[in-house]
């Protein structure tokens, strides 16, 4: 009797899995028999593409902008995350529902971008401690497009990018993904102290956000955002219409309560930052100590060290004082 051994493939092997992988492909992009011919040959090397979406503010139709995954594997459990993965530099808006009239021409523009983009390009660490700690660089907006009748409340918060939980490898210069994350804290809504701004007012200023300070204890005063360490965060920017409501910032306490308003978010993708309660890249505290004018103490001791080391040594000498 004539046996025919033929390979078998099981859910488990290798073939099986990349069928699938191919089906699921064809299913999800819509794609017809004769198109899928074209889909590279599958492999377990080969990388998922990501998709991560972003707008320029002020459009008309929000256009799609794909990056493709560029995370690479450490070990099992993480991930290497570049430096500067933050992805364009154009502002991310969040546009759920029809915009206002007064809200449909607004942009939001970044203040010392080029600075933000120097942190970015190492993976921006902002320091959070208990009593709580001012970020730097400082959060600096302007706006444009604005209705000149039109009163504007703007108020921050900083949303967790992803449930995971990072580390920093010195040895590679590079975050990993570590585990999954803490639970999240509330996001609380912190208003500009300013606020409400009219149209003719808010085109002609900054609006800084140099008194907001991160922590990482629950705490019940204003200008307080409670963080989890080694985390990774998003600064959003939220624009909201004043129509003369009463007790408007009472009413403005988490990001669910934007849904009751007419409201415009902006998110700078280089503005992202990893929670830290120490500074993990040496090139990052260097650059803060550079660039911070509140540092002028750490440069100048630093100054003195470096010309004290390179001082000639020279005999000490004896003064008798009568």
């Amino acid at each position: 009797m004539d046996l025919k051994i033929g390979r078998k493939v099981t859910d488990f092997s290798i073939s099986a899995i990349m069928g699938e992988r191919d089906a699921l492909v064809k299913k999800v992009a819509g794609l017809t028999d004769e198109q899928a011919t074209f889909l590279p040959p599958s492999s377990p090397d080969v990388k998922p593409f990501v998709r991560r979406s972003c707008a320029t503010p002020g459009a008309d139709s929000l256009q799609q902008v794909e990056f493709p995954d560029t995370t690479t594997s450490d070990d099992d459990d993480a991930l290497l995350i570049p430096a500067g993965s933050a992805g364009p530099a154009a502002a991310v808006v969040r546009e759920e529902k029809a915009l206002s009239r007064e809200l449909l021409h607004v942009q939001c523009h970044l203040e010392m971008k080029e600075l933000w983009e120097k942190f970015n390009d190492l993976g921006t660490e902002m320091i959070i401690t208990r009593s709580g700690r001012r970020m730097f660089p400082t959060l600096r907006v302007s706006f444009s497009g604005l209705d000149m009748k039109t009163s504007y409340v703007v108020l921050l918060d900083v949303v967790t990018m992803d449930n995971k939980r990072y580390r920093y490898a010195y040895h590679r210069s590079s975050w990993l993904v570590a585990g999954k994350g803490d639970p999240v804290h509330s996001s609380k809504l912190y208003s500009h102290p300013d606020s409400p701004f009219s149209g003719e007012q808010l085109r002609k200023q900054i609006i800084t956000f140099e008194k907001v300070k991160l922590t990482n204890t629950e705490v019940n005063k204003p200008g307080y955002i409670v963080l989890n360490s080694m985390h990774r965060y998003q600064p959003r920017i939220h624009l909201v219409v004043d129509r003369g409501e009463d007790n408007l910032m009472k009413l403005l306490k988490t990001d669910a309560d934007l849904d009751n308003f007419d409201c415009k978010t902006f998110a700078f993708p280089e503005c992202a930052f990893y929670s830290v309660t120490a500074y993990q890249n040496q090139l990052i505290t260097k650059l803060k100590i550079d660039c911070n004018p509140f540092a002028k103490g750490f440069r100048d001791s630093t100054a003195r060290h470096s010309h004290f080391l390179s001082a000639p040594s020279t005999p000490s000498l004896r003064i008798k004082i009568n």
